[in-house]
């Protein structure tokens, strides 16, 4: 996964990765949640990570909403 230090520079991986906007070590993110089978494509995994993104963002699940 990506390191917790780096940051993204979209808000959207499946949007990011639509628009090839990705950078080689952000595709090289996708393609390992592929490859150790977390998700059936670059399209899931991207989902996968959008979905963690919002779902449980931190600071929204420190505080409960």
């Amino acid at each position: 996964m990506a390191n917790p230090g780096e940051q993204k520079q979209f808000t959207s991986w499946q949007q990011a990765l639509k628009e090839n906007k990705l950078q080689p070590k952000e595709l090289a993110v996708l393609q390992e949640m592929v490859d150790s089978g977390q998700a059936d494509n670059l399209e899931a995994a991207a989902q996968l990570l959008d979905w963690q993104d919002e779902i449980l963002d931190p600071d929204e699940h420190m505080y409960g909403f």
